[in-house]
C-alpha cells in the first residue's frame, strides 16, 4: 500500500507551518510512506490526522533538531518584510520623484512602520492560529484583529499627524542605493529560507 497522494500533502503543509527544515520534513514524510508501505494500514490510524502528527513531531525538536524557535522566526519575518517595503518605498519614490530628494514626514513615518509592525504580527499569529492544538480561534480572531488595526491606522495617521514639514529626507541617489539594498538583501533571506524548506529524502543506504 502507497501512502494516499492527500494525506501526504497535507502533513507536508503542516510541517512546513511548524517552521520544520526540508530536511526533517523529508525524514518525516519518508518514515510514514515506508510505514504505510510495509503494513498496510491506514495512515490516519497510525499516525493520526496530517496537524495533529505534525504538532506531536514539532514539540519533539528544537533548534538543533530542525525547528526554529517562535523568536527565530518571528526576527526573520520582520527583516523580510521590513527590507522589502522600505527597499520598494525608497526605490519607487526616488524614481518617480523629480525634485531629487525623496522626503517623509511624520504621517509617513508612523503609518509604514506600524503597517509593517502589525502585518507580520497578524501572519505570525495567523500561523499560530493553524498550528495551536488550543486556542486556535483566539489566535485567528488576534490575526484578524492586527490586520484590520494596520488598516485603521493608516486613516488615523492621515488625520492626526503632520503630513507637511519634513521629518527626514533623503537624495534620490541615496534612496535609491538603499531601496536597491534593501531588496537585495530580502531576496537574499528568500532564498536561504527556500534552501532551508527544500524537502530532501533521507539517501537509501
Amino acid at each position: 500500500m502507497t501512502l494516499d497522494e492527500k494525506y501526504r500533502d497535507e502533513l507536508l503543509v503542516a510541517l512546513r507551518m511548524h517552521e520544520i527544515s526540508g530536511e526533517r520534513v523529508g525524514e518525516v514524510l519518508a518514515e510514514v510512506e515506508a510505514h504505510v508501505r510495509e503494513t498496510g494500514e491506514d495512515p490516519v490510524e497510525a499516525f493520526g490526522k496530517p496537524r495533529q502528527y505534525a504538532a506531536q513531531v514539532a514539540e519533539q525538536l528544537d533548534g538543533s533538531t530542525g525547528k526554529r524557535s517562535t523568536m527565530e522566526v518571528a526576527i526573520s519575518a520582520l527583516a523580510t518584510a521590513a527590507l522589502v517595503m522600505f527597499g520598494s518605498e525608497f526605490l519607487l519614490e526616488a524614481l518617480f520623484e523629480p525634485s531629487g530628494v525623496v522626503t517623509y514626514t511624520m504621517k509617513d513615518t508612523v503609518a509604514l512602520v506600524s503597517l509593517l509592525v502589525l502585518v507580520v504580527l497578524g501572519v505570525m499569529l495567523a500561523f499560530k492560529a493553524y498550528t495551536a492544538k488550543r486556542g486556535n480561534t483566539v489566535y485567528g480572531g488576534a490575526a484578524v484583529a492586527a490586520f484590520a488595526l494596520g488598516i485603521l491606522v493608516q486613516f488615523a495617521s492621515g488625520r492626526l499627524l503632520d503630513d507637511v514639514a519634513p521629518l527626514y529626507q533623503l537624495p534620490s541617489w541615496l534612496a535609491i542605493v538603499l531601496g536597491a539594498a534593501g531588496l537585495a538583501g530580502a531576496i537574499a533571506l528568500l532564498v536561504r529560507a527556500t534552501r532551508r524548506g527544500r524537502v530532501v529524502y533521507p539517501k537509501v543506504k
